[in-house]
């Protein structure tokens, strides 16, 4: 092979390792240039005028009024069960009855010994006026007969705790026994509440029972309250309210109570209160109204953090929340105002100055 071969075939090579070689260059340099990122497009909400915390709403339910247990004071088997759950009942009117024979024979025995004991009393007192009978067996005879009177009134005790009556005009909600079915002393029965009286449960958060101070009567406080498949508009009072958080709503309950409608409210009836609590006396608030999907928790369990929008970025603004409605979260006045733009969505992917395109949120949706 002669040299002017060899040296062309140099040359050839060569040539096109520089060809790869620059291809791989263009190549990586075209990876290095990273593509912009699209701007984030979010939603929007414009704040709407400041408004007055005049009214408050929240919903509760009916609950059974003085719900009671009833149970019989001495065991035995369950001889008559004449009531059902949803039954109504009048006062006095009998429930339940165990078996009685043992009662009525010690009954019997008791008042035949006591009827003995009154008749040889009252010979004796006459002896005793003739000078026939001493004031010692006199004595005697006194105290015989007080100890039958005493048996006679145990006897006719045992005897009516083998029976159940009702406590008061209201309605059955359970009946947990079965006829015949053995019981023992104090075992739960039934269950009755009052007909008379519609009471109804509310769950208050932290902020308005910290303010009962402020009214100047609670026991006059009234509220309107609306009751599913009705428009009626009752007042109801506060009957009660505890005095510790309930550990499974973490909130205060509040009863409330009225006298009962015709046709009654059945239990587990959802409930609309509505509080006018300047005319009770409150502290009124103003804020605005924010929608609870522009709510970001924040560092503290009672912050947040809504996201604003100035010019074409976002702006992290920390608000706190009076109270929670329908239309959405009561934020205190001040760090928001009208006409403000707040974020509703993607709120986990914006930093603060992020630039952004917006989209607007009609109000009321």
């Amino acid at each position: 092979m002669s040299t002017g071969y060899r040296l062309a075939r140099a040359v050839q090579l060569t040539a096109a390792l520089i060809v790869v070689c620059g291809t791989l260059l263009l190549t990586a340099c075209d990876q290095d240039v990273a593509s912009p990122e699209p701007r984030q497009t979010v939603s929007v909400f414009e704040l709407g005028n400041v408004v007055l915390e005049r009214e408050r709403k929240v919903h509760g339910r009916v609950v059974p009024a003085d719900i009671t247990r009833v149970a019989f004071r001495i065991p035995g088997k369950i001889a008559h069960l004449s009531v059902q759950s949803g039954q109504r009942v009048a006062a006095g009117q009998v429930l339940a009855q165990i078996e009685d024979s043992i009662q009525r024979q010690v009954l019997a025995d008791a008042r035949a010994q006591y009827d003995l004991s009154e008749r040889q009393l009252a010979r004796a007192e006459n002896l005793h006026e003739r000078g026939a009978l001493t004031s010692e067996q006199l004595d005697q005879l006194q105290a015989g007969f007080r100890l039958s009177q005493a048996n006679l009134k145990l006897a006719e005790a045992n005897l009516s705790y083998t029976v159940i009556k009702a406590p008061f005009d209201g309605t059955i909600a359970d009946v947990m026994k079965e006829l015949y079915e053995s019981v023992k002393a104090g075992e739960s029965i039934a269950t009755v509440y009052r007909n008379d009286r519609t009471d109804v449960l509310i769950d208050l958060p932290d902020s308005l029972p910290a303010r009962v101070h402020e009214a100047s009567d609670v026991s006059a406080i009234t509220v309107q309250a609306t009751f599913a498949g009705s428009n009626d508009v009752h007042t109801m009072s506060i009957l009660k309210a505890s005095t510790a958080r309930d550990p499974r709503t973490q909130s205060f309950q509040y009863w409330l109570t009225m006298p009962s409608a015709e046709p009654p409210y059945p239990p587990g009836l959802m409930v609309t209160v509505t509080a006018d609590l300047q005319k009770a006396g409150f502290r009124t608030d103003t804020g605005v109204i924010v929608p609870l999907t522009a709510l970001q928790a924040g560092a503290q369990s009672d912050t947040f953090r809504v996201w604003r929008i100035e010019e074409d970025s976002v702006t992290p603004i920390q608000v706190r929340v009076r109270h929670i409605t329908e239309a959405g979260a009561l934020v205190q006045a001040g760090s928001l105002q009208e006409g403000d733009l707040v974020v509703t969505g993607g709120l986990s992917r914006l930093t603060a100055g992020k630039t952004v395109d917006i989209q607007r949120q009609e109000q009321g949706r």
